[in-house]
């Protein structure tokens, strides 16, 4: 067991300590004072069906990459040559797996008590590693897993019999994972060959997000939704004759920050595919346009889904907030990528100097939406 410490700890708590910066910064700004209660969000959640899968999807979705790290990092192929014995090496691998999972933990125990913060972290370690082998390998046994947790969390049994469940469940999902993991995805994105250089490089571009910058998109999803849940509190503690305007308020520096954390990826792309690009005379319109095109779709994604679940909780037109917060992302979006495009074109690659300039992007687009 320390030996599988020892070789995977650094990684995953790498790993780990971000995703507890990305989600406690904006909890303890939720939290603060009078706000949202960890006693709150798990009695939603045993008492709303779309809250509990929306919040045990949004979580499997952000800790998936720190998951699929325990399974992946360094050095674990050396320890799968080895062949250790089962029993230790599951007990490390769930104890990492646990160190992943210590905000969805924490929720738990502070809503609810010690063994409903168990049930929840043994479920969730057995759907994340489920869905880690899934996507290596779609088998009969893990999607079993896949469902039989899916149907558990739907129907919120008493917090033993999940712990039970969940505890049972375990040790098959995390021996699935380790020996899955390491394989060829089996379940990829594939899309049609484009036939222009625009819809190559904004392809090559999304790929780049999907498949190796996931922990990146999880970070712009936590914020967008740390925004939208700010949004949804401030309208409904302090109604407002004008939310479309406080809603763009809110919303403006979340969506600011989800599509920053795309930018460094998609120029690093871009450097590395100079030389292709000149060698088949790409238009510069087209290498620039795709680049806005990929650092605004997330944030735009985030800002649509948003407006949504703002215009429900507001009884307000969904149509209408979702266009006004997409087209507000897209605006915002792409002047943070003509940013990072503008000091990268002057060599200017310090993170002090792209931060202080969002920082005052985000100034200006507040006063923008104050005034609108």
């Amino acid at each position: 067991m320390t030996g599988t410490w020892r070789l995977l700890a650094r990684p995953v708590l790498k790993r780990a300590i971000a995703l507890g910066v990305a989600i406690g910064i904006p909890a303890f700004v939720l939290s603060a004072g009078n706000g949202l209660r960890a006693v709150d969000v798990v009695a939603w959640l045993h008492r709303s069906f779309a809250v509990r899968g929306l919040l045990w999807a949004g979580w499997l979705v952000l800790s998936g990459p720190g998951l699929r790290t325990v399974f992946v990092a360094p050095g674990s192929l050396g320890l799968r040559a080895l062949r250790l014995a089962r029993a230790p090496r599951l007990l490390a691998l769930f104890t990492l797996c646990a160190a992943v999972e210590l905000p969805w933990l924490a929720l738990f125990a502070r809503g609810a008590g010690a063994v409903a913060a168990y049930a929840a972290l043994t479920v969730s370690v057995t759907l994340g590693a489920a869905f880690v082998s899934v996507w290596a390998r779609p088998r009969g046994s893990a999607l079993a897993l896949c469902g039989l947790g899916a149907l558990l969390v739907a129907g919120d049994p008493p917090s033993l019999l999940m712990a039970a469940l969940g505890t049972l469940g375990a040790p098959f999902a995390l021996h699935a994972a380790w020996r899955n993991a390491l394989d060829q995805p089996g379940l990829r994105l594939k899309f049609t060959r484009p036939g222009s250089a625009l819809g190559a490089l904004y392809t090559v571009h999304l790929l780049r997000l999907l498949r190796v910058e996931r922990s990146r998109l999880s970070s712009a999803f936590s914020t967008a939704a740390a925004g939208t849940a700010g949004v949804v509190l401030s309208l409904r503690n302090d109604p407002s004759e004008r939310p479309v305007q406080r809603a763009l308020m809110v919303m403006a520096l979340p969506l600011i920050v989800a599509a920053a954390v795309c930018v460094a990826p998609l120029l690093e792309t871009e450097r590395r595919l100079q030389p292709l690009l000149r060698s088949l005379r790409a238009r510069r319109s087209a290498v620039v346009v795709a680049s806005l095109l990929a650092v605004s779709t997330p944030s735009s994604a985030f800002a649509a889904a948003s407006g949504v679940v703002v215009a429900r909780s507001a009884q307000l037109g969904s149509a209408s907030l979702a266009a006004t917060l997409l087209g507000w992302a897209a605006l915002l979006g792409t002047a943070v990528a003509l940013w990072g495009r503008y000091l990268e074109r002057r060599s200017q690659r310090g993170v002090a100097t792209f931060v202080a300039g969002l920082s005052v992007l985000a100034l200006l687009a507040t006063i923008g939406a104050y005034t609108w």
